[in-house]
C-alpha cells in the first residue's frame, strides 16, 4: 500500500499519514478503457457500461476493509499540494463527459439536472456505505471531499445523459427540417468538433446547430432535407439527433 505523508503535524505532534489504495491495476485498465472510448467508441454501449460500472468497482475492492476516503486521493507534496482522485473514479467521469458532449443533444435541462441530483446523491451514499469519513480535521480534508464531490458532480451528470440516449430504444418523432449551414470548431488542443446548422422544427422556433459525427458532416449538404429524430428518453430526459 502507498503511503503519503504530509509535512504538516497533527495536534498531537505527530506525522499525518494517508494510505493510498492498492488498485492500480485497476487505475491502467480504467486509463485504456477510457483512451478506447474517447477516440473509437466501438462497440459503444460495452464501453460506456464498464465505464460506468468502474467508479463502484474501484470503491467496492477499495472498501472491503472500510478504509478512509482519503485512500481515494493522493496528495502531491511537490506541486503545491494537488490532490489527485484515483483514475477509476476520475478518469471515466471526465471520458463519459467528452463523449455525452460529442454525441448528443438533450431537450431539457430541469430533467438533467433531477435525475443527475438522484445519481450524485446514490454514488455519494456508496462512499460514505465503502469507507469511513475524515477523521483529521485539517484543510486536506476539505479539499480530499472537494475533489471527489468535484469528480462525482461530473460522472454523475454525464452518466445520467449517456444511460438516457445509449440505452433508449424507444420509436422517435420526426421533425422535417433543412440544412442551411454547416461548420467545423477546433478546440485550443486541436480537436474538431463538426456541427450542423438547420431550420427551426418542432418547437425550435429558431435556427440551431446539431452536432454530428466527421462522416455525417461530410454527408450533410446545405439546403439537403433532412430529418430530427425527437426520443423522450430512458430516464425521462428527451434528446434529438439528425437522420
Amino acid at each position: 500500500m502507498k503511503v503519503i505523508k504530509t509535512n504538516k503535524k497533527a495536534k498531537n505532534q505527530s506525522i499525518i499519514v494517508y494510505k493510498l489504495h492498492q488498485l492500480d491495476w485497476l487505475e491502467y485498465i480504467s486509463i485504456g478503457l477510457c483512451l478506447w472510448f474517447v477516440f473509437y467508441p466501438r462497440p459503444y454501449d460495452y464501453l460506456l457500461l464498464s465505464l460506468l460500472l468502474l467508479p463502484f468497482v474501484g470503491m467496492f475492492l477499495n472498501g472491503l476493509n472500510k478504509p478512509s476516503i482519503t485512500s481515494l486521493v493522493e496528495i502531491d507534496r511537490d506541486s503545491k499540494d494537488e490532490y489527485d482522485v484515483a483514475d477509476f473514479i476520475d478518469l471515466p467521469a471526465w471520458a463519459i463527459v467528452v463523449r455525452t458532449l460529442l454525441d448528443y443533444e438533450t431537450d431539457s435541462f430541469v430533467a438533467v439536472i433531477t435525475a443527475g441530483t438522484i445519481a450524485f446523491v446514490g454514488i455519494c451514499l456508496f462512499l460514505l456505505v465503502t469507507h469511513q469519513q475524515i477523521s483529521d480535521s485539517n484543510k486536506d480534508k476539505w479539499w480530499i471531499y472537494g475533489s471527489i464531490v468535484f469528480s462525482f458532480f461530473i460522472y454523475s451528470y454525464s452518466a445520467v445523459v449517456a444511460v438516457n440516449c445509449t440505452f433508449d430504444y424507444s420509436e422517435p418523432k420526426e421533425y422535417h427540417t433543412e440544412v442551411i449551414d454547416k461548420r467545423i470548431s477546433r478546440s485550443s488542443k486541436g480537436r474538431r468538433t463538426y456541427y450542423v446548422k438547420v431550420k427551426p422544427w418542432g418547437h425550435h422556433y429558431d435556427a440551431e446547430s446539431i452536432t454530428v459525427s466527421s462522416e455525417e458532416y461530410e454527408q450533410y449538404q446545405i439546403n439537403d432535407k433532412v430529418e430530427v429524430e425527437y426520443k423522450e428518453g430512458l430516464l425521462g430526459i428527451p434528446w434529438y439527433y439528425l437522420d
